[in-house]
């Protein structure tokens, strides 16, 4: 199972910018305002998704950790909100994001993944506006 390390080791790093930006004394307001909005808005990422997150294990759990990882660029942040539900947060480039959820639809079957969802998200409404704004689905036979 996971309950998202990963996660926390990246809020760290962010507590940790932080900390450096309110140390440099040199730095102006307006610098110092803009990284720290920088660096909150990562952080909301993980605190809004790590919210509606389900421990996962197994070939799900497999599937997760290459979507969060550096091997998949276009996705941003990944999450199973549900056993069946599965969504992967991306900019809105204005690409066909269906055929970006059947591309992660193989992803799953090649692991073993079958009867879910995928939903593609736009990691920026998520983010500035905490909103899941859908870009692309597709159901995984």
């Amino acid at each position: 199972m996971s309950f998202y390390p990963s996660r926390i080791n990246n809020c760290a790093i962010g507590l940790l910018l932080i900390v450096k930006y309110v140390i440099v004394a040199e730095l102006n307001k307006k610098e110092l305002m803009q990284g720290l909005i920088k660096i909150a808005s990562v952080l909301a990422v993980f605190v809004a998704t790590s919210a509606f997150g389900v421990p996962v294990g197994g070939a799900k759990l497999d599937v997760l950790n290459q979507f969060k990882s550096k091997s998949e660029p276009t996705a941003k942040d990944a999450l199973w909100t549900s056993p069946s539900m599965f969504k992967v947060g991306v900019l809105d480039n204005g690409s066909d994001r269906d055929l970006y959820a059947k591309y992660v639809c193989g992803v799953m079957a090649d692991n073993g993944v079958k009867g879910v969802s995928v939903q593609v998200i736009d990691i920026v409404q998520l983010v500035r506006k905490d909103k899941w704004v859908k870009l692309g689905e597709s159901r995984c036979k």
